[in-house]
């Protein structure tokens, strides 16, 4: 792939973007951060126990969003509830 000025503009510009997204985010709130930070935790949680045939899981924000918020219980509501339905 050929890699124009055009290309590599927007690259850095979208990077840049990220960064200063990230940098508000920790200066004003911290909390919303961590949210974001388990959440994502949560759904490679999900990925990891579905990925290894632990338990199916199905991958969705809701999921990821409960454990996220929840944390490692959160992860055992999702498992239970997935065992129930």
């Amino acid at each position: 792939m050929k890699f124009t000025w055009e290309t590599i503009l927007i690259f850095t510009a979208a990077a840049v973007l990220v960064g200063v997204v990230a940098w508000v985010m920790h200066l004003k709130t911290r909390g919303v951060m961590r949210f974001v930070v388990n959440s994502l935790a949560g759904g490679a949680l999900i990925a990891g126990l579905s990925a290894f045939n632990i338990i199916a899981l199905p991958l969705n924000a809701f999921n990821a969003l409960i454990i996220g918020a929840l944390g490692l219980p959160g992860a055992g509501v999702v498992v239970a509830a997935a065992m129930l339905l």
